[in-house]
């Protein structure tokens, strides 16, 4: 063989061994995936992507085989076997990257080597010596497949160990045991649907729901937050319990959640969620044997390599990247899992359509409004100041605030439309619930098209409503209802002990108040301002009866009272009435001893710095201002 020829075959066999390399470990890759439960398309859509992942990670490969073809043939004696060698320590130095440098969850400590490009480069090293000290030790064909034979055991350990696992249940559900589906409506107030007085917005699905079932008129969100109100709702623990009190809080370990009570008991348990808030590695996902939370262009494939590498370099470039995902998609994905389950299972859908910017998709970005609503003799929109700045961007050039109301009504609507899609797929011997995790406020009180930082009726007031056919006789509960009440009251539904949880069933019990809190923003801006806190450290709390909703500050004790029965919205100040009635005033020293006994529990986990990255992605959502 000439030298021409013998350098062409010595290339070609480089580029080809480290595309297998390569290739071999990007298969792993995408049977861990698939092992994870993320590869749901079907026998054929799996090993579709499991084919791309092979592909893809070789196309790697081969361009590393490329660079090879550089190097003189005898320092790498056996090509083909240093090709395949270098193509396997290339894609575990890619998977390390991506562990290295991903930001870990908001409020997570960080890792030792976390962002260490000097742990990079150090760990490089010793995989590079690592792989070419089994290439080394291979002196003959028998000892490669010895070498292969490792990296196959290897592989298949990262493999398994990345696979999705739950509790095995350690009990059989009882006989009749119902199913259970739990919808959350992010963004709602209780005043836009049907079922509590409201004849302008399109709610026919849950104000069906409530006609069949229990509603509760007082139902109250232990905070304006996604993250601390589901957890709420899911632990049965309040924040100023749990410590959850903003959005990327880790859930703690020891309050057991909803999904991990039903599982243990035998029920198929899977959640179907909409925004990143409620990421499943921040603990939301225990409990569930599927947790869908899945917002990439690819979904399903999120664990193969490329996905993730292009998922940390896209998010690092643009960090509010598919943050959220419409209803419609989320409750498909629902669907597909019920129709493939025999009783009993516990489905949670959590719909974020009405959170803002508000762009309900058509018929409802034009049911509720008709006309121009950049047209400059508008000059509603005037009024409308101190916007968030992740609403700005929506808002430009829109004149008619109309225009902008309208909008968070058709995202009702439309979350509603999927709401009953969710109830006519329900069996009979199910108990649907429908329940918002908080308000928002429209321009009450001066806060336009957001919620988060303040304790108002506008932000908190939530719907709510249970029903199961055959099992509960319709009514109205007039009485206060917190957040916490959630889980235990379908526990006792469903035959099971609330242990540990706080909230109460309120099916059988009454409160005389539902407790909530919040960060005090302003107060905490004047604070930091003045350099004598550098993270959120003061508080607000809140507590509603039958007729009061009362505020009281953390750091100056201030209080305030907001009358419910003459002005709905919570914006008359009745501050007067404590000193002119008696009865007033006993309430007022009850409700004052609350609160300070809120403000004194621990919640400084939520107090946790938090990653450049993970900020950017809660800014995108107005989580955390800029």
């Amino acid at each position: 063989m000439t030298e021409l020829p013998r350098r062409l075959h010595l290339a070609r066999e480089r580029v080809t061994f480290a595309a297998l390399g390569a290739g071999f470990v990007g298969g792993f890759g995408a049977v861990r995936a698939a092992s994870a439960g993320q590869l749901d398309a079907g026998v054929g859509g799996v090993l579709l992507l499991i084919a791309a992942a092979v592909l893809s990670t070789g196309a790697l490969g081969a361009l590393l085989g490329v660079v090879l073809t550089a190097a003189p043939p005898r320092p790498l004696g056996r090509s083909r076997w240093a090709a395949f060698l270098s193509g396997v320590t290339l894609l575990a130095v890619a998977e390390l990257a991506i562990v290295i440098f991903t930001d870990p969850p908001p409020f997570a400590e960080p890792g030792p080597l976390q962002g260490s490009v000097l742990a990079m480069l150090g760990l490089t090293a010793l995989l590079t010596v690592a792989g070419f000290g089994l290439y080394g030790a291979a002196l003959g064909p028998r000892n490669v497949v010895s070498a292969v034979l490792l990296i196959s055991v290897l592989g298949a350990t990262w493999a398994w160990e990345g696979s999705a696992s739950t509790t095995t249940p350690s009990a059989s559900p009882p006989a009749g045991a119902p199913n259970i589906l739990l919808v959350t409506l992010d963004t709602v107030r209780a005043d836009k649907m049907g079922a509590y007085g409201n004849t302008g917005v399109d709610t026919r699905n849950f104000d069906a729901l409530a006609t069949g079932g229990v509603v509760f008129e007082s139902a109250s969100a232990v905070a304006a937050v996604t993250g601390p109100s589901h957890a709420a709702m899911l632990t049965g623990t309040g924040p100023w319990d749990n410590g959850v009190l903003l959005n990327g809080v880790p859930l703690p370990s020891d309050r057991a959640l909803l999904a991990e009570r039903l599982h243990e008991a035998g029920w198929a348990t899977a959640a179907f969620v909409s925004a990143y808030v409620l990421d499943g590695d921040l603990g939301f996902s225990r409990g569930f044997s599927v947790y869908d939370d899945d917002f990439g262009l690819f979904p399903g494939a999120r664990d193969l390599f490329v996905a993730r590498a292009f998922d940390m370099a896209h998010r690092h470039r643009d960090p509010d990247w598919v943050l959220e995902r419409r209803g419609g998609e989320t409750t498909d994905r629902a669907l597909s899992w019920l129709q493939n389950q025999t009783d009993p299972w516990f489905a949670w859908v959590h719909l974020f359509d009405a959170h803002g910017p508000y762009s309900p998709p058509p018929p409802w970005d034009t049911a509720y409004y008709a006309g121009d609503p950049r047209d400059p003799s508008h000059t509603s929109m005037q009024a409308v100041t101190h916007v968030a700045s992740y609403l700005l961007p929506h808002l430009v050039g829109i004149t008619d605030l109309n225009y902008v109301l309208s909008q968070y009504d058709g995202e009702i609507s439309y979350a509603d439309r999927q709401l009953g899609r969710l109830m006519d797929a329900a069996p009979p011997n199910t108990i649907v619930v429908a329940i918002g995790d908080h308000g928002e406020s429209l321009g009450e009180h001066g806060v336009w098209f957001n919620h988060g930082d303040d304790l108002y009726e506008t932000s908190l007031h939530v719907p709510f409503a249970i029903r199961w056919p055959g099992k509960l006789a319709p009514r109205r509960v007039a009485s206060p209802v917190e957040g916490t009440d959630l889980a235990p009251t379908l526990l006792a539904l469903a035959g099971l002990p609330a242990h540990g949880m706080t909230g109460r069933n309120v099916l059988v019990e009454q409160r005389e108040t539902a407790a909530a809190m919040c960060f005090d923003r302003a107060s905490n801006l004047v604070e930091r301002k003045a350099g004598r806190i550098s993270l959120p450290t003061w508080r607000l709390a809140g507590l509603r009866t039958s007729r009061v909703r009362w505020v009281q500050r953390e750091i100056d004790g201030r209080g305030e009272g907001f009358e419910f029965g003459s002005d709905p919205s919570g914006t008359a100040d009745v501050a007067g009435l404590w000193e002119a009635d008696s009865d007033w005033a006993v309430e007022l020293a009850r409700l004052r001893a609350q609160s300070e006994q809120l403000l004194e529990s621990d919640s400084s986990r939520s107090a946790a710095p938090v990653s450049d990255e993970e900020r950017a992605r809660l800014e995108a959502l107005g989580y955390l201002e800029p």
